[in-house]
């Protein structure tokens, strides 16, 4: 009789620990569920984040933003709602009924602009057929190229675009993408020396594909067509869709000069290849742009012979209240101006009509970057009576500032142009894009001087302005550039477009050579990095490892940390002016997706039938699954075992369910102590319970006054 009763016992026992196994069980894959509905969340709310803040502006951005916006929300929101069914089967029925009629309206939308970024079937077209509606065919740079010869009439260079499909064909002929992908999923931003091995290889296979013949064929096909049989040489630039929009990648991708027609296949590669360069893709990283935003277009330039060249803005960039235009130029070609090779000159003007001169600056340009008989580029050293000597006439200078204003009507921004100046005396122009007056400033107070601090050095040039502080460092490397830590203050002898791989690090950045309109100030102000240029002895100053603050409002690097500058900051607005038919469909797009209707959990209105759009979806489910998530609680009452009681010096009883490996425990134990528990929020939380000074375990002591001061207080109630 015994037997049968331990046996009995034995076998309730067991049947006991399956039911606690299967109700742990179901907990766990209810979490699983939950922790997948929240990824889902984050990602939407970001989305939603950056349609808000696309739908502010005139960003350059085409179809290919817009078609990855629907699809990316479709998805998520989709997520949402099957990981709150499956949290709750047989309930909230009504939300995938309700996601159906969303997606239809959307894809109606979509499906009446289908002329909107309207993508050429062609591997390579001219300059003559473009402008800038084709942008995401042929990318930023080749788009607005097209534009300016065609509807704005500037003079600019012969050449041809090589187009998104030709770039698309090309990783479909080796199967590049998939190779491409499996080795930038494993891409660790922290490991930047191992980040740079991998996107080497990455650089490789590109580089060592095979292109299509056909690409091939419309290569020596267009060349005939646009230059005949000429003997030239051609620049070939990068035009990702993405480049030279609302993010400059300024600096970022590959372009080379004098490229003849025989070497093109091999120059085309290693332009593409340069999409997976490390500070092109800490760049994307950083400014949040997916790497499907940024197929590399091509464009082919006939080489201009500059005498002189540089860059113009139709707005001062740092300054918004000051109304003029900035130019910038050296002699030879424009690469020791956007590069800070050498000091360029400079001449401002007033955005009047006619522009009128308000001051001129001449570099010392003692180097000029230019190109031999056969074609090759050549470091020269300039004529000593013309290192000094002004690249432009005030007449030239002038006539360069009437056409940048001319472009930003046309464009109805501001806008920063590329200028080259042939040996004939005429001046072309080689690229126009919106200018980014983000990190401008309009009415910003400058801090005093310091006099308790050394002032080691000063610079008249602010890329950006705003206080940075901390260890000076001096990469000469790419490895060592790789290595900056978080927090120094980086100081080079020229101004590095490569610098913004390190961007997300640095305090403030300090150069003795530089121009405002080069590449790395357009990065300083798009990063918001404090940032001075032109800063002569700043390598020899400033000691490796002292400890410096920059204040480049003033244009002054400390020696120490200023703690009263630290705090200073600066919030702007950028200047935001243009609208398109792709703005005008990114606002119906949103309007199925932004807008929050269902506001009130107790509204008899909320339910999946008042969901109108994906917000007030995800508003929905946000809302349910916690209530869905945490009703738990009663089955573990009912589940007996599963719950374990936390064995800690509390005046409370705690019972804990591990739904993911949050305990070191043995499978079925019924007690945890806090030594076990390798949950980190959990952890922390019973740290601070458990702290002696918030420990009572004595009866508190009763203050009779307070309690009769009540009492009376509720009688005469």
């Amino acid at each position: 009789m015994l037997t049968k009763l331990r046996s009995l016992l034995s076998r309730k026992k067991e049947s006991q620990l399956v039911a606690d196994r299967e109700v742990v069980k179901a907990f766990r894959k209810r979490y699983a569920h939950f922790r997948r509905l929240l990824d889902a969340n984050a990602a939407l709310a970001e989305l939603m984040a950056d349609m808000d803040a696309k739908l502010s502006g005139n960003a350059l951005f085409g179809m290919v933003y817009i078609r990855n916006v629907v699809e990316r929300a479709g998805a998520l929101v989709r997520k949402m709602a099957g990981s709150l069914r499956s949290m709750a089967p047989g309930r909230h029925l009504g939300l995938m009924a309700a996601i159906d009629g969303m997606e239809k309206e959307l894809a109606g939308i979509m499906g009446e602009q289908g002329n909107v970024g309207y993508c050429l079937p062609h591997l390579t077209t001219p300059l003559t057929d473009l402008d800038r509606s084709l942008v995401d065919c042929v990318g930023g740079k080749s788009a607005n190229l097209g534009e300016m010869l065609n509807i704005a009439q500037v003079p600019v260079p012969r050449g041809f675009a090589v187009t998104t499909t030709a770039y698309h064909a090309f990783m479909a002929h080796n199967g590049l993408l998939d190779a491409l992908m499996q080795k930038y999923a494993v891409l660790d931003t922290g490991n930047r020396e191992e980040m740079n091995l991998i996107l080497e290889d990455v650089r490789a296979l590109i580089r060592n594909a095979e292109l299509p013949p056909e690409l091939i064929r419309s290569f020596d096909q267009q060349w005939e067509a646009v230059f005949g049989q000429e003997k030239l040489t051609i620049a070939v630039r990068s035009s990702a869709q993405a480049e030279d929009g609302d993010k400059s990648f300024a600096g970022q991708f590959l372009s080379e000069l004098h490229v003849s027609r025989e070497e093109l296949p091999q120059s085309y590669k290693r332009v593409v290849a340069s999409l997976f360069s490390p500070s092109a893709t800490l760049y994307r990283l950083l400014q949040g742009i997916p790497l499907s935003d940024t197929a590399m277009a091509v464009l082919c330039l006939e080489m201009v012979h500059s005498a002189a060249s540089g860059i113009a803005y139709s707005h001062d960039p740092v300054d918004l209240l000051n109304e003029t235009v900035v130019i910038n130029g050296v002699w030879g070609l424009g690469k020791y101006a956007v590069d800070g090779i050498v000091p360029p000159d400079m001449w401002i003007f007033s955005r009047t009509d006619p522009p009128a001169l308000v001051r001129r600056r001449a570099g010392h340009k003692p180097r000029m970057l230019t190109t031999d008989e056969k074609g090759n580029l050549v470091d020269r050293v300039v004529p000593e009576e013309k290192q000094r000597q002004f690249c432009l006439t005030d007449e030239e200078a002038q006539s360069l500032a009437k056409d940048v204003l001319l472009l930003e009507r046309h464009y109805g921004s501001f806008q920063d142009v590329e200028w080259a100046k042939d040996p004939d005396g005429r001046l072309i122009f080689l690229q126009s894009r919106p200018l980014d007056t983000r990190g401008g400033m309009s009415n910003a107070p400058k801090p005093p001087r310091l006099e308790n601090y050394p002032l080691l050095l000063t610079g008249e040039d602010r890329a950006f302005q705003g206080i940075g502080a901390g260890p000076v460092v001096k990469p000469l490397t790419a490895e060592e550039l790789a290595l900056v830590p978080e927090g120094a203050v980086l100081v080079g002898l020229h101004s590095k477009a490569e610098y913004a791989q390190v961007m997300d690090r640095v305090q403030a950045i300090v150069t003795e050579n530089g121009g405002l309109t080069g590449h790395m100030a357009i990065l300083c102000r798009e990063f918001r990095v404090p940032c001075l240029l032109n800063v002569p002895n700043a390598l020899k100053v400033l000691k490796e490892g002292t400890l410096v603050t920059v204040d480049s409002f003033n244009g002054y690097v400390y020696e120490g940390i200023a703690e009263e500058l630290l705090p200073l900051r600066l919030q702007l607005e950028g200047v935001r002016l243009h609208d398109t038919p792709v703005h005008v469909l990114l606002r119906r797009v949103a309007e199925r997706i932004l807008p929050l209707n269902l506001t009130d959990p107790n509204d008899a209105g909320f339910n999946p039938a008042g969901c109108r759009t994906f917000h007030d979806v995800m508003r929905y489910v946000h809302e349910l699954s916690y209530h869905e998530m945490f009703s738990i609680s009663d089955s573990a009452v009912d589940a007996g075992g599963v719950a374990m009681k936390l064995n800690a010096p509390l005046p409370i009883d705690l019972h804990l369910i591990d739904l993911d490996k949050g305990a070191t425990v043995a499978p079925g134990a019924r007690s945890v102590k806090p030594e076990e528990i390798v949950c980190a929020p959990l952890r922390a939380l019973l740290a601070g319970m458990l702290r002696p000074d918030t420990m009572f375990r004595k009866p508190r002591p009763i203050n009779m006054g307070g309690f009769l001061s009540v009492m009376g207080q509720q009688i005469a109630t």
